[in-house]
């Protein structure tokens, strides 16, 4: 088998799943995640914290780390929204109580995520500081559970973080 060219890899040649085309639209009530992410990407972080659960429980890999609670999801939502979001979405289904919603999320390196970073711990190939304003991309995949109440409780968000660090000059 031969080894993927990084061509091979162009974001530009996936292409949605037309599961609900009306469900990836700005504004869209089509489920709680897609709104949730549009309200995080365009800033709207009152938005976003009243569609999660007040003991929402969030789960980031590759780090296995869990965030629980409003108190700690807010700033990890805050920080995100700083970069000058333009999410490319790929899928976004949901079926009774359980969802996904797959895209790639491009975005500029902005001083708050750097600074987001840093408190975190963040493990920089190098200075940070030397990223500030680089665009970067990288695919994400959430799963998703609504409760009875249909807002978000829980979420495992997958991404490859490595490939961040790599497109950063």
């Amino acid at each position: 088998m031969d080894t993927p060219k990084y061509h091979d890899l162009d974001p530009e040649t996936i292409k949605p799943i037309d599961l609900n085309s009306e469900a990836v639209k700005q504004g869209s009530k089509a489920t709680p995640f897609s709104t949730f992410i549009l309200a995080v990407v365009s800033g709207d972080i009152a938005t976003a914290g009243a569609l999660v659960t007040d003991d929402i429980e969030w789960g980031i890999m590759p780090y296995n780390k869990v965030i629980k609670g409003k108190g700690e999801v807010i700033p990890w939502l805050t920080a995100g929204a700083a970069d000058k979001k333009k999410p490319i979405i790929i899928s976004n289904t949901l079926a009774k109580d359980w969802g996904v919603f797959e895209y790639w999320n491009v975005g500029t390196v902005s001083e708050e995520l750097i600074k987001f970073g840093n408190e975190q711990k963040w493990p920089w190939p190098k200075d940070p500081a030397s990223y500030l304003g680089q665009e970067y991309r990288v695919a994400q995949c959430f799963v998703y559970h609504l409760n009875a109440e249909r807002k978000i409780d829980f979420m495992r968000q997958y991404l490859d973080a490595g490939s961040v660090w790599t497109q950063l000059k």
